[in-house]
C-alpha cells in the first residue's frame, strides 16, 4: 500500500492487475483523452505493465499506481507520476474507469499523490501535461494548483498543454 485517501486505496500496480487495466485502456474516453497504447491482449496488458509502471517504480522510485474503492476493493482507474523524455520535472497523469468518472476521485488521488511525491520523495516540482481538448483533465490540473504555461511537443506532431505550478502572485507594496 502506499497510500489511503477517504474513498481510496493507492498502491502500485502487479501484473495481476492486467485485466483491470486491459479494460481500462481500451476505453474509447482513454483512448479519447490520453493515447491509444494498443494493448489489446491480456498479454500484452502484463507486458506493458512490465515495461511501463513497474519498470518506472525501479528506475525513478514512482510510476503509475492501482486505484481501488476502500468500501469494496473495486478497482477505479490508475493515477501517479511520470518521467517523460523531454521534461525535467515528473508529472501527474491519471485515468479513471468511465463507471466511476465525474466523482472527484481522480482529484482525490492526484492531490494525495502529489503530497507524497513532495513529501515522501521528495520531489519539488510536478508538472501536468494534458491534451488542449480534455476539459476534465485540465479542470483537474487547475484544482491540483498547477497553470497552463504553453504548449510542448514530446512526441512529433502531437501539441500538449504543459501545467506548472501557480507562482505566488505579486502584492502591490
Amino acid at each position: 500500500m502506499i497510500l489511503d485517501t477517504e474513498r481510496l486505496r493507492i498502491r502500485k500496480l502487479t501484473v495481476d492487475d492486467a485485466p483491470f487495466y486491459l479494460s481500462l485502456l481500451n476505453q474509447q474516453s482513454f483512448i479519447d483523452g490520453i493515447h491509444d497504447k494498443g494493448v489489446r491482449t491480456l498479454e500484452q496488458a502484463q507486458e506493458h505493465l512490465r515495461q511501463g509502471p513497474m519498470a518506472s517504480y525501479q528506475d525513478h522510485g514512482f510510476g503509475m499506481y492501482h486505484l481501488s474503492l476502500k468500501s469494496n476493493g473495486t478497482p477505479v482507474g490508475i493515477a501517479g507520476l511520470l518521467q517523460r523524455d523531454g521534461l525535467d520535472h515528473p508529472d501527474i497523469g491519471y485515468a479513471i474507469s468511465d463507471t466511476y468518472f465525474g466523482l472527484g476521485l481522480a482529484t482525490e488521488a492526484c492531490e494525495a499523490i502529489m503530497i507524497y511525491g513532495q513529501q515522501a520523495l521528495g520531489l519539488g516540482t510536478i508538472l501536468g501535461v494534458v491534451a488542449e481538448d480534455n476539459l476534465a483533465s485540465r479542470r483537474i490540473l487547475d484544482k491540483l494548483g498547477l497553470e497552463s504555461q504553453g504548449s510542448i511537443e514530446l512526441t512529433p506532431g502531437e501539441e500538449l498543454l504543459l501545467y506548472q505550478p501557480k507562482r505566488p502572485s505579486r502584492r502591490p507594496r
